[in-house]
Parts: structure tokens; C-alpha cells; sequence
């Protein structure tokens, strides 16, 4: 135990074996692409399927060889008891079937056999015989894709708020306007406090609590909250407001969605057009998907910053504010990312490692079209390109340790999208354990041009745009238990805010065991038992720990397991 606690507070982390997955692996550079996630339910899980909308969440978060599929399992105007029938669930098995990928599974069900009955002049309380049915309903549809992906991930996504009111003001011919009429021309802060009723009560349904491989995702006020309310209300408090200015989940009950992300060009009282439903993927991505995706991950590295990373030009200009690649007015411009490597353990074998980077801005106006993934280099040296770790003029043409050193993944098509970078075997070999590994990045682009993408730097203080690295390894002296090896935990989301999950090891998940979690001092602050017999996923609520790093530990006195993870709110 004094060992395990020198090693917490140096924060190496040595109880490190990779967890087996039916999917391939983040980071393995197979070009492969997988459809993960498959959509199910009513008109919701429709248009986010057919707009892709679900898949450009994927990209934005660096996971453009992941795809989503609706096929005949997403339909508009389908209530949860068309779906609890024979045929119903027959059709939403044999899809799992056919998608041996799928590990996720995304619910949108129940505005239509809930919602749909709200009335102004009755209190929400009426709601919940409705709430019950097509929840008892939905119990059924849940386990028809247990019964065949029994580890199948399952979301039930909540609705965001509808815009009926400033769709229906002077448009009597909408097609939903009987529906505003029974509603009893409500205004927004009346339909949305509506929602959030019977989003929480769904949310608190037990069987979404009894089992940790269902998850209810809050994804209320996920447009107002990444995208604003770009232009004035018709209602009371009237005015705009930017992106990322009211808490989520929830919004400002007192505004709808912004006809900027409603459907029919604004005109639909209660579907998103494709960026709204962007912003509803964004939020399911940032609260879980993202984190399960990367839940193998041994070691998560942000990108040293400072005076270590910048851009230099062909002619021999340099800057350290942001990383520049691409052309400015024809001159030609490198990124130079750097990690400090020296945190991976030096008994650690390296499996996989990859790099997120996220676009900042673009100079410019040609497109990006042609340039990914194909025109993309990424050579890497292990130390500094230069004579200092600084970029410098002759970084441009400067000899690599690895050239051609990975993958590129994505396009970063958007502002806050992510490229993807998974290192090749010879690049993880060559990592630097005892410093600097420093990264350059050229666009490939003939004649003349102005295509420049400017990528956040690793001063950023928010940890999801600054780069970061994803390492997983395997230890080859572990220095915590004599002739035993501790597996490693499979962390996710990850950083967490709320709620952390883990995979429980076959060896832990016969009895009572405990769970320990100490900050990096190696003081304990939390400790509890959990029952884990035959469980293959757990949960423990971490809401009340600070920002920042700890270690998860699992032992029934003879196994152990542990991970680290990060606290961010």
C-alpha cells in the first residue's frame, strides 16, 4: 500500500491493462469505418438521421469513422406502443443484427404519446398516465436490444424546447397551428416548464436507474445554450443572447429555440433543422459518447502550450499565440504541437496513441475541400524540431525522428471541430519518455492559395478545445501488488462532471467490493461498498469533488483495478 501510495502522488498510474472491445480501437489507424450508433424512436431520431446531424457531432468531436443509422428504425410520427409489438420490436432486433457495430443505441421517443396531450388548462399531473404507458412501452423496446447486444449502451435522449408561438403568430396555415390552438396558444415559458416536468420524471424512471448501461441524457436548452439566441424574441425578456450564456441543462424556460434552428426554415413549431439537431448531438457527445468512445484510454496528456507551440512559415516567421497550417496569401505555414511525454510511465508499453487538435478559425475563403485526409503530413521529432523548444525558421524543412508519423481523421469542418491524429507503431515507439515529443503539421497545397486553419494551443484553458493526447498502455512492472497485475478500469465520460462509469473486470464482479477514490496526494476522498455480482458496468456519483485529477480504485482485499480521471464542471 506505501507503494501504491508513492505512486498516486507522483500521478503514475501503473494498473494498466487494455480492455478487449468488439469494435476496433480508437487510435489503430485501420481507415475502418464503423456504424456505432444506431437511432430509434419517432420523428426526433428521423430527421437527425436523415440530416446527418448525429454524424457531425462525431466529426466535431474528432470521430469522423464513426456513423450513426436510422434504417427503418427512425419514424416520424411513431409512438413508443407502434414500436411495442411484435413487428415493432422485431424490426429494431433484426437491425441490430445487421449493424455488428452498433454498440449505442439513441432513444428519441414519447413527445408524441406525451407531449402531444398537454393541455394549459390542466395540471401536469395529467400527463403522467400517458408518461407511464409509453414508458412501460419503451421497458419493452430497451430490451429487445439487450436481447441482442446485451452490453449495448442505451441513451434515452430528452426533447429540447419546441417554438410554437413565434412560428404561429400571424401563420394560421402552419401545420401545426391546431395543435397551438389546443395548447391554448401557450407561451413558451408555459410549454417549457411542461417539457421539464416530464423530462424529469422520465428521468427518475427506475428502470433508467437500475441498470448502468442506460442513460438518460438532459439535453434541455442544448440549443439555446450552443447556438444563442441570435435574433430578438416576440416574447418577454425579448432580447438576444450569445452561445454558452445559460446553464445547460435547462436554457432560459422563458425563451423557446430560435427559429435559427427550427425546421422548415424556421416555420416548424417542433423539429430542428440540422444544426439544432447538432446541438442536441453535441450535448449526448460531451455528456457520454465522447467518453465512452474513448474509454480505453490509459492517459490523457494536454499539449504543453506556451512558448513550445506555434507555426513557421516557409520564409521563416514564427508565433506562438494559436497554431497556424496551411497557405497566407501563398506562403506556406507549419504547426508545431508539443506534449510533454515524459508523464507516460517508462515501463509503459505504448499501444496506441492519439492527438486531438481543435480548430480555432479559418483564413481565407477557398475550401477545405481535397486537403483532408490525403494532403495532410504530420512528422514528428522526439525532443524539439529546432535548437530550442520554440518554434524557429528552420522548424519548416527541419529533419523529423518519424516523417508521415499518423493518420488524419476528420476535416474540422467547423469552428470547434476536431482533426484526429492516431499515431503509427513507429511513432509511438519513438515518443520521448523523457521530455518533449513535438509534432508538425502541413497542409499540402499547390499554387497559389489562402487556406490557413488556425487550431487552439495548449494555453486554452477549456481542456476540451486545447489539445490533448490519448495514450493507452499496457505496464510492465506494475510496483503495487508482488506477482500480480492490476487491471486497469475503463473510465467514461472522461473528464466527468457528475456521474463517473466504469466496466467492472470479470474477477470483480462476484462479491461486495470497494471503491476508493484519492486526489493526486493520495488522500482519500471518497470510499464506498458496492455489490457487484454479475454486473458488467457501474456508476459512482462524483458531483461533489473539485476540478481536478484522481485515481479509482477497486479491490475486494485480493483483485484490484484502478484508472485515473479527470473532474471537470
Amino acid at each position: 500500500m506505501r507503494t501504491f501510495y508513492t505512486l498516486l502522488s507522483t500521478f503514475i498510474f501503473l494498473f494498466l491493462l487494455i480492455p478487449s472491445s468488439s469494435q476496433a480501437q480508437i487510435g489503430t489507424c485501420n481507415g475502418k469505418v464503423e456504424r456505432r450508433i444506431m437511432l430509434i424512436g419517432d420523428s426526433w431520431a428521423h430527421f437527425t438521421w436523415i440530416y446527418k446531424s448525429m454524424g457531425e457531432s462525431l466529426k466535431a468531436y474528432g470521430f469522423s469513422d464513426i456513423n450513426e443509422d436510422g434504417t427503418r428504425t427512425a419514424l416520424i410520427s411513431t409512438q413508443a406502443e407502434f414500436w411495442d409489438t411484435p413487428d415493432g420490436l422485431q424490426i429494431i432486433k433484426d437491425r441490430a443484427e445487421q449493424l455488428p457495430d452498433a454498440d449505442i443505441f439513441i432513444f428519441f421517443i414519447g413527445g408524441n404519446d406525451v407531449m402531444w396531450k398537454w393541455r394549459r388548462d390542466k395540471p401536469f399531473e395529467d400527463l403522467l398516465p400517458f408518461a407511464d404507458d409509453m414508458l412501460k412501452h419503451t421497458d419493452n423496446m430497451i430490451d429487445a436490444v439487450l436481447e441482442v447486444r446485451p452490453d449495448a449502451q442505451i441513451i434515452i435522449a430528452s426533447y429540447d424546447y419546441p417554438n410554437f408561438a413565434e412560428t404561429m403568430i400571424g401563420n394560421e396555415w402552419n401545420p401545426y397551428y391546431d395543435q397551438w390552438v389546443k395548447f391554448g396558444f401557450a407561451p413558451p415559458i408555459e410549454l417549457n416548464l411542461g417539457l421539464q416536468f416530464f423530462e424529469e420524471y422520465r428521468a427518475n424512471w427506475p428502470k433508467y436507474n437500475n441498470n448502468p448501461n442506460i442513460h438518460f441524457i438532459n439535453n434541455i436548452g442544448a440549443a439555446q445554450y450552443y447556438g444563442g439566441y441570435p435574433d430578438s424574441s416576440k416574447f418577454e425578456p425579448y432580447v438576444p443572447f450569445a452561445k454558452k450564456s445559460v446553464p445547460m441543462p435547462g436554457g432560459d424556460p422563458r425563451y423557446p429555440t430560435s427559429p435559427a434552428y427550427m425546421g422548415l426554415n424556421g416555420f416548424d413549431a417542433y423539429h430542428f433543422n440540422d444544426i439544432g439537431y447538432k446541438y442536441v448531438g453535441d450535448n449526448m457527445m460531451k455528456e457520454f459518447i465522447d467518453g465512452y468512445l474513448r474509454k480505453g484510454v490509459t492517459q490523457t496528456l494536454k499539449s504543453a502550450g506556451g512558448t513550445t507551440e506555434g507555426w513557421v512559415s516557409r520564409t521563416g516567421t514564427t508565433g506562438t499565440s494559436e497554431v497556424r497550417v496551411g497557405k497566407n496569401l501563398n506562403v506556406d505555414m507549419a504547426g508545431i504541437f508539443s506534449f510533454n511525454t515524459s508523464a507516460i510511465p517508462a515501463g509503459a508499453d505504448i499501444q496506441t496513441a492519439s492527438i486531438y487538435i481543435t480548430r480555432k478559425n479559418l483564413t481565407g475563403n477557398a475550401p477545405l475541400e481535397g486537403i483532408f485526409p490525403g494532403n495532410v503530413t504530420v512528422d514528428m521529432k522526439s525532443g524539439a524540431f529546432g535548437q530550442t523548444t520554440a518554434p524557429e525558421a528552420a522548424d519548416f524543412a527541419a529533419d523529423a525522428t518519424i516523417a508521415d508519423a499518423g493518420c488524419v481523421v476528420g476535416s474540422a469542418r467547423g469552428e470547434e471541430y476536431k482533426l484526429r491524429i492516431d499515431l503509427k507503431p513507429e511513432a509511438i515507439a519513438a515518443l520521448n519518455k523523457t521530455g518533449l515529443s513535438q509534432f508538425r503539421l502541413k497542409f499540402n497545397l499547390p499554387g497559389s492559395s489562402n487556406r490557413l486553419m488556425h487550431f487552439y494551443n495548449g494555453d486554452e484553458a477549456d481542456a476540451f478545445l486545447a489539445p490533448y493526447m490519448d495514450v493507452t498502455y499496457v505496464s510492465t512492472s506494475t510496483g503495487i501488488q508482488e506477482n500480480k497485475k492490476a487491471l486497469q478500469l475503463s473510465l467514461y465520460p472522461n473528464p466527468a462532471s457528475s456521474q463517473l462509469s466504469f466496466q467492472v473486470p470479470a474477477e470483480l464482479r462476484k462479491e461486495n467490493v470497494q471503491v476508493l477514490v484519492y486526489n493526486t496526494m493520495g488522500s482519500l476522498v471518497q470510499s464506498k461498498n458496492l455489490f457487484l455480482s454479475g454486473v458488467p458496468t457501474a456508476s459512482i456519483a462524483v458531483k461533489d469533488l473539485p476540478n481536478g485529477a484522481y485515481v479509482l480504485q477497486l479491490t475486494n482485499g485480493e483483485e484490484m483495478a484502478g484508472g485515473n480521471f479527470i473532474i471537470q464542471k
